[in-house]
């Protein structure tokens, strides 16, 4: 069978040849890829983490790969560090998603924000990915009534209540970036269409917000060079 997936991770698999987690739009699976570090085979720089490829598998019960083709490479992506962690990050938020889900969805998303990093913002991207995809983990912050008093004057984001406050529970200045992420977590447009902001800071509060929120520890202090 023909499937398309993105590269999560890679294990070595006896002398010269890795197991593969590859998301792709059923989930994520696990395949054998035979002889993928003799260079010969020409598989070395194929199985980077976060390349996208379109495969054929053998039946068995751990399928391998018969043939393959390159939709997407990272060699541009690994020549800078930003666009390396933001990937790295970006992955593995994707390795973690629950085998119950709208699977061709979250990976059409998914590709298209990888797709993205060559050629955009790295923290505009990165920013964008993680706020979407919380809907993959059921994750709803409610930003349309105060997290308080249910007012709807709504005014700032809290990351540690996850949510909206209006201006009477809230003791910020400012609106701490509420309408750009209200905006990104409800419109769906190109990335160049979405608000520009100051994406180090608006990192800060998401990453703020995964801490008290997202249900797995991604060890995020790995990825906080970005923000800076």
């Amino acid at each position: 069978m023909k499937i398309e997936g993105i590269i999560l991770s890679t294990v070595d698999y006896k002398e010269s040849s890795n197991i593969i987690n590859i998301y792709t739009e059923e989930g994520k699976i696990g395949i054998k890829a035979i002889g993928a570090k003799n260079p010969k085979k020409g598989l070395v720089s194929t199985l980077e983490i976060g390349n996208i490829l379109s495969f054929n598998l053998s039946e068995d019960k751990m399928p391998k790969i018969l043939e393959y083709n390159s939709i997407f490479n990272t060699y541009k992506i690994l020549e800078k560090l930003d666009k390396m962690e933001a990937l790295g990050l970006m992955l593995d938020i994707i390795f973690n998603i629950d085998i119950n889900n709208n699977h061709k969805n979250i990976y059409n998303f998914s590709k298209k924000m990888i797709l993205s990093l060559n050629d955009n913002d790295t923290l505009k991207v990165l920013s964008i990915f993680m706020i979407k995809i919380l809907y993959a983990y059921g994750i709803n912050p409610n930003l349309k009534t105060c997290n308080k008093c249910n007012s709807l004057n709504i005014y700032t984001f809290d990351s540690i209540l996850g949510g909206a406050l209006c201006k009477n529970c809230s003791n910020n200045l400012d609106d701490n970036y509420l309408n750009i992420i209200k905006e990104y977590y409800y419109d769906k447009k190109e990335i160049s269409e979405y608000i520009d902001c100051d994406f180090k800071e608006l990192l800060k509060v998401i990453y703020s917000y995964y801490n008290y929120h997202f249900p797995y520890d991604i060890k995020l202090n790995k990825y906080i060079a970005i923000t800076k």
